[in-house]
Parts: C-alpha cells; structure tokens; sequence
C-alpha cells in the first residue's frame, strides 16, 4: 500500500483506496489476534490453535481455543460459554455470516469431536459477525431460543452444543476492545487508538496490518499528519515505514541498478526490469547493482537474475 504525497491530487487517493482489483485484506490472522488479546486475561488457562486442520483436506476451523484446566472460569463476556473445546468461526466486515455459515460452524465442531473423540457436551460454538446478522437471527428464533445476553453477544439454546452469536459492531470497546475495532470503517481518532493500544504487544502485528489495510482513507489521513510533523505512535511510524518508506527505498535501489545496466547495455529486457522493481530487499539489490556493473554482457545479468 501506498500513501499519497502531499502534492498529489485527492482523486489518485481516491483510486488507490477503492481500486476493486486490490488484494482483500488478511482479516482471519488479525481476527485470530484479536481473539487472544481479548482472553488475555486466561490466557494461563487457554490454547489457542489457528487454522485448526480438521483432516488431511483442507477443512479448517478459524480458532480452536481448548482449556488447559477443564474446570477454568474464564470471566470474559465472550468466554463465558466456553467449554474444554471451542470452535469459533469468523466473518470479516467484507462478509456476511448466513444460515449455511452457521450449519457448516457446527458441522466442524461435530467432525473435531468426533475425530478427537471428544464428548459434544464438552464443546461450545461461537459465529462472530461484524455486522448484525438480521437474516441468521430470525432463522434461529424460529428453531431455538435466542437470548441477547449482553451487548454483542446472543446465545442460542436448543442445539447440539453451547452456542453464542457475537456481533463485534454491537460489542461495547471498552469490554472488547480488538474486536469491537475489527472493522474497515475506522476514523483516525480510532486508528491511533489501535496503534497506540498495540505498542509493545507480542502477537498483534496481523491484526496492526489488517486494520491499515482495510482503513485506507483514514491511514491516509494520518499519514499526512505525520508529514507534517505531527508525532504519531511507534506502532505507526513503523507501520508507515514498512508500508511506505521501504518500498519508496527499495524502488530508488532499483532504479539505480536500471540506470546502470541502461549506461552500460543501452536496452533492459522488460523481464529484469519487472524483476528487479519488484525487489525490497535492500541487501540484495545493492549485490545487483555491483554485478550490473561488473557483468559482461546484458544476458549474463538476466540469467544470473533469474
């Protein structure tokens, strides 16, 4: 990702933050995150398991958290209806949870304990939302009974195991701080407030990059302050560095080692061109940029290149 300079024109910003051919944003690893941030509190008494791989295929749950100690109270509001083995299933902002999302939940928590030979009492099930999902709700009412518990978080009763709803929007961020700010429609007052949160954390940087990513406007917006001299927090400047800053120094590198091959050979294929503007590492293409200047021919370049 890029962030726009002070002397470009609104519109390239624009193009840049709703270009519908950009990558989606990696929503799951910060979700993953964001979950064991939350339990930090039991975090003595938990194992969290990430992209837990179901069987051989790929059939994987979003987060498995198993208790070390089955008789562990975990006080949290989201952990509350925990049991030894916990399948939860995420929905980023991009995605709405639906009926079948739902069924296929418990379909993986039936297949783990199964195949783990656990007892389905001994397992609980939580769908997480970012938006409130009318649609499942009313689904469910019809065939089980749904208690809003808490602000957020929706019980069902009736069903193979436990069962919770959440809906991060609905969770209040002074509860659930890193999944009530899991969404792509932060203002910068709150992004600094991620940022500023997450310094000094060990296992947040997926969940840093995902809100960025997924907040370009207000990046962009932030981005601007800090050229103009507003002081940021460290998590910021160095996700400004990482995102902005290198690959504006790693391009510079290879530009340099283009000009050179061009002074030497008159014409660069378009293959190691494209090569070598998609390099960011600093180290390597400082090694090209002597073998450029050392090399004996053009193609004797482009074959050690590839």
């Amino acid at each position: 990702m890029q962030f726009s300079d002070a002397s470009e024109p609104l519109e390239i910003t624009a193009r840049i933050c709703y270009n519908p051919l950009m990558a989606r944003t990696s929503w799951h690893p910060a979700f993953a995150q964001a979950i064991e941030n939350e339990l930090e509190d039991s975090k003595d008494a938990l194992t969290f398991e990430t992209e837990y791989q179901l069987t051989t295929e790929p059939l994987r749950i979003d987060v498995l958290v198993i208790k070390k100690k089955r008789n562990a109270v975990i006080k949290k509001n989201i952990g509350q209806i925990f049991r030894a083995n916990n399948v939860i299933e995420y929905k980023s902002p991009e995605d709405s949870v639906t009926i079948e999302n739902y069924h296929k939940t418990h379909c993986y928590s039936r297949l783990y304990a199964a195949l783990n030979k656990v007892d389905i009492d001994d397992m609980s099930v939580t769908v997480v939302a970012t938006r409130h999902p009318r649609k499942l709700l009313t689904f469910l009412k019809s065939r089980y009974t749904v208690e809003h518990v808490l602000p957020g978080i929706y019980y069902v009763e009736g069903d193979t195991s436990p069962t919770q709803i959440l809906v991060s929007e609905e969770l209040p961020e002074e509860d659930n701080f890193w999944l009530s700010n899991l969404r792509n429609d932060l203002t910068k007052e709150q992004l600094t407030r991620v940022f500023t949160a997450a310094h000094g954390r060990a296992k947040i940087d997926a969940y840093v990059y995902a809100i960025g990513e997924a907040n370009i406007p207000a990046m962009e917006e932030l981005f601007m302050q800090k050229k103009k001299g507003v002081i940021l927090s460290e998590k910021l400047d160095a996700y400004f560095t990482e995102k902005y800053a290198a690959p504006r120094e790693a391009k510079g590198r290879a530009e340099t080692v283009l000009t050179v091959l061009r002074a030497r050979f008159k014409k660069v294929p378009n293959e190691v061109e494209k090569t070598l503007l998609t390099m960011t590492d600093p180290v390597a293409l400082d090694s090209w940029a002597a073998h450029a200047a050392t090399c004996q021919t053009m193609n004797e370049f482009a074959t050690a290149l590839k």
